[in-house]
């Protein structure tokens, strides 16, 4: 289906001004974006297994959580790669730890 006006990347381009208000560093982008396929992926599997509804999300705190740290864990096989040092790597998790403790659940 075509669209006459651009309505969907305006939308888009709005998602994505809220998710980044101002601009990330390259690995808080790359974290992120991880973070968001996920949650697509999630959402598709629970829609393909019925266990979806529409006005409100289902997302597992374990899922949620474990998709954090996940993102981390790549995070710091690219630091590693790049050779960062262990100051960094332990600065990393601990931003993961302050991440998982500002969720609300």
């Amino acid at each position: 289906m075509e669209h006459i006006t651009n309505n969907a990347s305006e939308s888009f381009n709005n998602y994505l001004n809220n998710l980044f208000p101002k601009k990330p560093s390259f690995f808080k982008l790359i974290y992120i974006l991880k973070k968001e396929e996920s949650l697509s992926y999630n959402d598709y599997e629970r829609r393909i297994n019925g266990i979806w509804r529409k006005k409100q999300k289902i997302i597992r705190k374990t899922d949620e959580i474990k998709n954090i740290i996940e993102n981390y864990k790549y995070m710091e096989k690219d630091y590693i790669y790049n050779g960062y040092d262990k100051k960094d790597i332990v600065e990393l998790w601990y931003n993961c730890l302050i991440d998982l403790n500002n969720k609300k659940y």
